[in-house]
């Protein structure tokens, strides 16, 4: 994870919400000998009292996506809402493809 930040998101189509979220970058390095396809990466977000953040469409999205090759890195960002998130211990579990491991990563909101 590189980045961890509150933001405060405006709904600007249907079915968005305005409120209190979570902006996040994460990148993926490609340390093998082999490409790596990320484009069905999964990004959960989780507070320390168990309350799950929920993805949404307002603000800057820009999933992983493609294929890494050796030695390349990636990042994808992403926006959760989250209320209160200022401040909040988190939990950001990162995916980037089914069947390998989930990387976690623990910070406060900042």
């Amino acid at each position: 994870m590189v980045k961890l930040a509150a933001i405060t998101v405006k709904a600007e189509t249907p079915g968005e919400v305005d409120g209190s979220a979570v902006a996040l970058t994460v990148r993926i390095r490609n340390d093998g000998p082999s490409p790596l396809q990320v484009d069905s990466a999964v990004v959960t977000v989780t507070a320390s009292d168990g309350t799950f953040a929920v993805g949404t469409t307002a603000g800057t999205n820009v999933p992983l996506a493609g294929t890494i090759a050796p030695g390349a890195s990636v990042e994808g960002q992403y926006v959760f809402m989250l209320k209160d998130a200022a401040g909040r211990d988190v939990s950001v579990s990162v995916n980037y493809a089914a069947g390998e491991p989930v990387a976690v990563f623990t910070g406060t909101v900042s």
